[in-house]
C-alpha cells in the first residue's frame, strides 16, 4: 500500500514538472511569436500613405464655369534594376502612359454619367492629335496650352511606378504564425507594386493651378491600372468639382 502511495506521489510530480515544462515552452514560443509579429508589423502598413492635397480656396468659382476638360498623357516613369534594357523601359512607359489615360478616361466619364461631376471629358483621341501635333508641349503654359486644345480645364498626371517582393518579411511572417502563416508569408514574397501619382488640375482662362492630389498605391498582384484607377476615383471625390 505504501508503495503505491508512493508511486502515485511520483507520478504525480513527473505531471506536474511537464506541465510546467509545456507551460514554459507556450510562453516561450509565444513571446518569440509575439517578437516577430513585432517585427512585420512595419512589413503591413510600409505601403499605407497619407494623401498631399491643395486646393485653392476659391476653386469652385473657377470649376463652376468650367464645361470641358482635357487628360493629358501621363507622364510615366518605372523604376527598374540596372540589368533591364532601357529601350525595353522607354517602350513599357509609353504603354503604361497610354494604359492610365484610358484608365482615367473611363473612371471621369462614370462619375459623368452618375452625375457626379458636370463636364465634357475631351476625347482622349481628340486631345492627344492636337497634344502631339504640338509636339508634346509638357511645358508650356496652362493657359495657352488650353487654348490649343480647346479646353476650359486640363488634367496633368505624373506616375511613378516601380515593384518589390518582401522575401525577408514574407518568411518571417510563416515562421511567426506556422501554419496559419504560411499564405500569408507566401503573399508577402508576391510583388508588390507602387505608384506615387501626383494629379493637377489648371484652369484655362487664368492658369492658375486649382486643386492638386498626390498619393502613393501599393498592391499585390495587379496591373498598375487598377492602382491608377483607385487613384482617379480618390482624386475626383476630394476634387472641387465634385457634387456630392
Amino acid at each position: 500500500m505504501l508503495q503505491i502511495i508512493k508511486q502515485k506521489r511520483h507520478f504525480g510530480a513527473m505531471e506536474t514538472e511537464t506541465i510546467q515544462k509545456n507551460a514554459a515552452s507556450l510562453k516561450s514560443h509565444t513571446i518569440r511569436r509575439n517578437f516577430l509579429l513585432f517585427i512585420c508589423i512595419p512589413f503591413f502598413f510600409a505601403s499605407c500613405s497619407t494623401a498631399k492635397i491643395y486646393t485653392k480656396p476659391d476653386a469652385v468659382s473657377y470649376t463652376m464655369k468650367h464645361k470641358t476638360l482635357a487628360i493629358l498623357p501621363p507622364k510615366v516613369h518605372i523604376e527598374v534594376k540596372k540589368k533591364d534594357k532601357v529601350e525595353n523601359i522607354q517602350e513599357q512607359e509609353m504603354t503604361e502612359s497610354v494604359n492610365a489615360q484610358n484608365e482615367m478616361y473611363s473612371r471621369l466619364l462614370n462619375f459623368v454619367q452618375k452625375r457626379k461631376i458636370y463636364l465634357d471629358i475631351q476625347p482622349i483621341e481628340k486631345t492627344n492629335a492636337k497634344f502631339i501635333e504640338t509636339g508634346y508641349p509638357y511645358d508650356m503654359p496652362p493657359e495657352e496650352l488650353t487654348k490649343v486644345l480647346g479646353v476650359d480645364a486640363v488634367l496633368y498626371t505624373d506616375c511613378v511606378f516601380s515593384k518589390q517582393s518582401n522575401v525577408v518579411g514574407g518568411i518571417i511572417l510563416a515562421i511567426a504564425l506556422f501554419p496559419i502563416g504560411t499564405t500569408p508569408g507566401i503573399m508577402m514574397c508576391i510583388p508588390e507594386k507602387t505608384a506615387d501619382i501626383n494629379m493637377k488640375l489648371y484652369d484655362s482662362s487664368t492658369g492658375y493651378l486649382l486643386y492638386s492630389y498626390n498619393n502613393k498605391f501599393a498592391e499585390r498582384n495587379v496591373k498598375y491600372v487598377f492602382l491608377i484607377d483607385e487613384a482617379t476615383k480618390k482624386m475626383v471625390k476630394k476634387s472641387p468639382f465634385y457634387r456630392k
